[in-house]
């Protein structure tokens, strides 16, 4: 008897449901319908992997990047996948397709434990040969478990957080991928049955992440260069997830140069101010209206974006630092805003 991932009392509103906000972790753990027709996981793991980043989740990513922005503190690297990633494959249940799905804001991300595993495995591999001084600076950066000595083990300098999916790093962060299993029978038994060569391979829809993440390791600043080498080196050429044979996995040898802040609300407030004041581009970029307009923000999550992305077109141009002629009231009102915060 198959697994009822929905409440038959809930499957009707579910069907009527226009509005919320598509959750893909929702739709992977209790989205599946029970009476779903043969063949439609395929066309549910397409719906699973059409869903979009919202602006709660762009706030939420901005705020995280702030937070541990601190040098003397943390350190950051922006990583993009060179190949898919299946992350998570463990927890999709009955629909046997799962991803790691953050709970509050429905993105992918790669949990710190799993980079922790990754980059630890790698380091004790790659200072083997130095001995007794490179298992010390591995229980330094990781810790270690009980022994005779300590009892209690050892908690590691190097804190790995979970990594989080960069906005804007591919058009959307899923898609969806095909794994064939040549031997379903040998695996559905546990072995009992003989995988041979004559098996039918089966296609199993798959869920799988494309684009970049950001990397984060808290700890003492004189580790983290070291500890940010080894965690770029690591999933270079290791990999981190399932399948890496297969060649899944492995990200860019060089971290992602870090994207220059841009806001949708200062292109439309230009190009409105544009159409009511006759003006070319550059006037209204500079010019007070758009400042007024900018003062006037109430959510200060999108304030910080449009200020920093209005600071950098000006310094684009030159402006910040001398502004000219008339844009230095508009200036004024920025940096007066600031002192103010």
């Amino acid at each position: 008897m198959p697994t009822v991932l929905m409440r038959k009392s809930l499957q009707g509103l579910y069907r009527l449901a226009q509005d919320a906000i598509p959750h893909a972790g929702l739709l992977l753990q209790r989205g599946w319908q029970e009476d779903a027709a043969d063949g439609a996981k395929a066309e549910y793991v397409r719906e699973v992997c059409d869903v979009t980043v919202d602006d709660l989740y762009r706030h939420a990513f901005r705020r995280w990047s702030d937070a541990t922005a601190d040098k003397q503190r943390f350190i950051q690297l922006r990583l993009g996948l060179a190949s898919r990633l299946f992350i998570g494959t463990a927890s999709g249940g009955a629909l046997e397709t799962g991803c790691a799905i953050s709970h509050s804001h429905g993105m992918p991300h790669i949990p710190g434990s799993s980079v922790k595993g990754v980059v630890s495995a790698h380091a004790r591999e790659r200072f083997k040969a130095e001995g007794e001084r490179g298992d010390a600076v591995c229980n330094e950066l990781f810790g270690y478990g009980p022994n005779k000595q300590r009892p209690s083990g050892l908690a590691g300098l190097i804190s790995f957080h979970d990594a989080w999916w960069v906005p804007g790093s591919a058009e959307s962060p899923l898609v969806p991928e095909v794994v064939t299993s040549h031997h379903p029978k040998y695996y559905s038994t546990d072995g009992r049955t003989p995988a041979t060569d004559w098996d039918s391979p089966v296609p199993n829809a798959q869920v799988a992440v494309q684009g970049s993440f950001l990397f984060v390791m808290e700890g003492p600043c004189a580790w983290l260069g070291l500890a940010a080498d080894i965690l770029t080196d690591a999933l270079h050429t290791r990999g981190i997830g399932a399948k890496t044979r297969a060649g899944y996995g492995y990200f860019n040898a060089e971290p992602d140069a870090a994207p220059e802040p841009t806001c949708e609300w200062v292109d439309e407030t230009i190009a409105k101010l544009m159409r009511q004041n006759k003006a070319s581009e550059g006037d209204t970029l500079r010019g007070r209206q758009l400042a007024l307009e900018w003062a006037e923000i109430e959510d200060p999550i999108l304030k910080r974006e449009a200020f920093d992305d209005i600071r950098r077109r000006w310094q684009e141009e030159g402006w910040w630092d001398n502004p000219p002629g008339r844009a230095a009231r508009a200036n004024a009102i920025y940096l007066q805003d600031q002192v103010d915060e």
